[in-house]
């Protein structure tokens, strides 16, 4: 906390993000819409924030914020996969692979920081680096 009792955040930025449930559910329609926007594919969005003790995922579902622990958390990765490939995402994994979060339970949400749509750029590089001290401090 910084002396004025707000959280020091160690990131924050806009973010888009889908389950792994949400993009296998994804229909053709959809997965060819995405090829022009692929924000289409990723429901949740708003305002991502990283402080040291959790990663908020503001306005997830219904307004509501999802807050993500560390011990929640099994996995963390930056890739393209069957879910969500390189066709789709810009063909970049520099700019555009997501940033999965893999959780004890099996669930996966992907995300992208900081989507810029024209140039299909991210800051999930940036992101991933910061998640991965995150997770091991």
């Amino acid at each position: 906390m910084s002396a004025s009792g707000t959280p020091e955040y160690i990131h924050a930025s806009s973010y888009v993000a889908a389950l792994r449930s949400e993009l296998g559910d994804a229909g053709t329609g959809r997965r060819m819409t995405a090829l022009l926007n692929q924000k289409v594919l990723f429901p949740h969005r708003g305002q991502a924030t990283l402080d040291p003790t959790v990663l908020t995922l503001g306005t997830w579902n219904d307004g509501a914020d999802l807050r993500i622990t560390k011990d929640a958390v099994s996995r963390i990765t930056r890739q393209f996969d069957d879910y969500y490939g390189a066709f789709v995402g810009g063909a970049s994994s520099a700019w555009g692979a997501p940033v999965i979060i893999e959780f004890t339970d099996g669930t996966a949400v992907y995300v992208l920081f900081d989507h810029r749509t024209f140039l299909e750029k991210t800051d999930n590089r940036n992101w991933e680096a910061d998640l991965l001290r995150w997770m091991s401090a």
